[in-house]
């Protein structure tokens, strides 16, 4: 369990433990609000309050505040353009995430209460479970009695929660909103599946499959990372291998899954990687590979939402591509599908060696060249796609 909450805490990872970025000045501001408890109090509670630029790093200390007479302020706070607020309250945290310095409330009351069954109905004792709040970190931990039932709160109302579990490894979701049903919650700990029909190439922010390509280092071939969100649109966690297709004449050299390098095999035309993925969630999952020649042409193993080929160094007006790829809207050389691609839908995509941009000194140089999955590059693809804007939403 320690190990699954682990890729819950991201969020308050770079909240905690990324320098400080430049913030909006020396001047400092008062950041308040109020903390309220059904049947209860909230008096004695800490606030802490951590200040954030605009791409969510830190801008300066966090500030604690104590809740008085149902109210705080967390004076000498960092200016900024984001403020990240987190109330402790009877062992279980409370987020709320603002750009404004006062008006901040807190309204805690509901009960999440349940029970975990198997799919015959049968309890499941025992069970740990992990909350998690919207915006993903951890409200707190509970465990099931040995009838299987579980309670927790006082939450927030009118929130969307989520619960996880991992029972021998697999891991189990569900979502629930604080009101008339979540006091009769049923978890079902459903058997696997590994019928990969159920995984669909979506969820992705900003886009689902992302293909980065670089020159290949002393070689005038390619070398190519692909990132996939993949989700679980069963009602069962999938426990299994998970097809990547890879073009013609590629060369796996390392595989990725949930940002740790993992082992694969290969299996004709496609990398296996051995994947756990609750029901109605997502994973993300990246094969690197070389090509020694220039042009990438391959089928896609599973539905996919939104692909974008990041170039970055190539001119884009030298590089041919199938029809179902267009030029994407970034600062950056991309291409973007026109519409949600298929399953077995084929894409195209070639380089020339004229397409290389001079800023990288005209030689194909570069790659990663190695047999360690290169997870920077895999980073960077996200980033320029991020950085170019394609998709105008930004989620926390």
């Amino acid at each position: 369990m320690k190990r699954f909450a682990l890729s819950l805490l991201v969020l308050l990872a770079c909240v905690s433990t990324v320098p400080f970025a430049s913030g909006a000045g020396d001047t400092t501001v008062s950041i308040s609000g109020t903390a309220t408890v059904t049947n209860g109090t909230a008096n004695g509670d800490t606030v802490t309050v951590t200040p954030l630029d605009q791409n969510y790093r830190r801008a300066g200390q966090s500030v604690n505040a104590t809740v008085t007479n149902g109210t705080f302020t967390a004076a000498n706070v960092t200016n900024a353009s984001l403020y990240y607020v987190r109330l402790s309250h009877d062992g279980l945290a409370h987020y709320a995430l603002t750009n404004e310095t006062d008006g901040i409330s807190f309204d805690l009351g509901p009960t999440l209460s349940g029970r975990v069954v198997s799919e015959n109905g049968s309890a499941v004792s025992n069970a740990q479970l992990l909350v998690a709040s919207p915006t993903g970190p951890p409200v707190g931990q509970v465990n099931a009695s040995e009838n299987g039932t579980f309670s927790v709160g006082p939450l927030k109302s009118n929130t969307t929660y989520t619960l996880w579990m991992r029972m021998a490894g697999v891991p189990y979701k569900k979502t629930v909103t604080t009101g008339t049903n979540a006091t009769n919650v049923r978890f079902v700990k459903r058997a696997p599946t590994d019928d990969d029909g159920v995984l669909t190439v979506s969820g992705g922010n900003p886009a689902s499959h992302v293909m980065q390509v670089s020159p290949r280092q002393n070689s005038t071939g390619l070398s190519v990372v692909e990132t996939l969100t993949v989700r679980n649109t069963g009602d069962r966690p999938f426990v299994g291998p998970v097809r990547v297709a890879l073009p013609n004449g590629a060369t796996p050299t390392g595989a990725m899954f949930r940002n740790r390098q993992t082992t694969f095999s290969r299996r004709g035309s496609d990398v296996i990687i051995n994947a756990t993925i609750a029901a109605n969630d997502t994973a993300q999952i990246g094969v690197a590979y070389d090509l020694e020649n220039r042009s990438i042409r391959k089928s896609v193993d599973h539905d996919t939402d939104r692909l974008a080929v990041v170039l970055q160094g190539y001119n884009l007006s030298e590089v041919s591509h199938s029809p179902n790829l267009r030029p994407g809207s970034a600062p950056i050389s991309m291409l973007t599908n026109d519409k949600a691609l298929r399953s077995g839908d084929e894409i195209r995509v070639h380089v020339p060696k004229t397409a290389q941009q001079s800023a990288n000194g005209g030689s194909d140089n570069g790659g990663n060249g190695g047999t360690d999955f290169p997870t920077v590059v895999m980073v960077l693809s996200f980033l320029s796609i991020v950085i170019g804007g394609i998709l105008a939403y930004r989620a926390l």
